[in-house]
């Protein structure tokens, strides 16, 4: 299922907002029409009273207001919702730069990479020769050591500094190359 982009939440929320005034317009005409046909009890006998005639101006004026904002907002929305598009799970764009990053934790999953980003990237399994794990930390390691993960594909400089804040001040962002040749970036304690 695919996410809905900022300008079509924007849509939705005065469609709503529309269809608010519409109703709430419209039951203020009913109210205003039902206080012009009340009756009076005096005497035992049901004679006609003046009404309040405000609740039909004031309903219809909310009514209309309503009706032209839907209009605008059906054509406005028509607009947006076709020139932005929905957020979803994409790969790299065609000559823009690709930020790579080696994982061996929570990023590599699905619902953690929705729930820190808002959306998925492509990830490829690969392999830090020189590194190990220690306490779920990847640290510089032995000519022996390697380090099992997965390359978390990010097409933006922003996504990268998302990551620099998760990581927090005691980590480090380092320049690594990887077994299939790709160079990416691996966070690492400072030392």
């Amino acid at each position: 299922m695919q996410r809905l982009s900022p300008g079509q939440r924007w849509v939705i929320g005065l469609g709503v907002f529309a269809l608010v005034l519409l109703v709430v317009g419209l039951v203020a005409v009913g109210v205003g029409s039902a206080n012009l046909h009340a009756t009076c009890r005096e005497d035992g006998f049901d004679t006609p009273c003046p009404g309040d005639a405000s609740g039909i101006v004031w309903g219809g004026v909310l009514a209309v207001i309503g009706l032209l904002h839907l209009g605008l907002t059906g054509l406005a929305g028509a607009l947006v919702w076709t020139s932005t598009p929905a957020i979803a799970p994409r790969g790299p764009r065609p000559g823009r730069p690709e930020f790579q990053v080696f994982t061996t934790g929570d990023l590599r999953d699905p619902s953690t990479q929705d729930a820190v980003f808002g959306r998925l990237f492509r990830t490829t399994e690969d392999v830090l020769p020189g590194w190990l794990v220690e306490d779920g930390v990847v640290r510089p390691g032995g000519p022996d050591d390697a380090v099992a993960g997965a390359l978390l594909h990010l097409d933006a400089e922003w996504e990268l500094a998302i990551l620099d804040r998760r990581a927090g001040s005691g980590v480090r962002r380092v320049r690594i190359e990887v077994t299939s040749g790709a160079t990416a970036w691996v966070f690492t304690p400072v030392v």
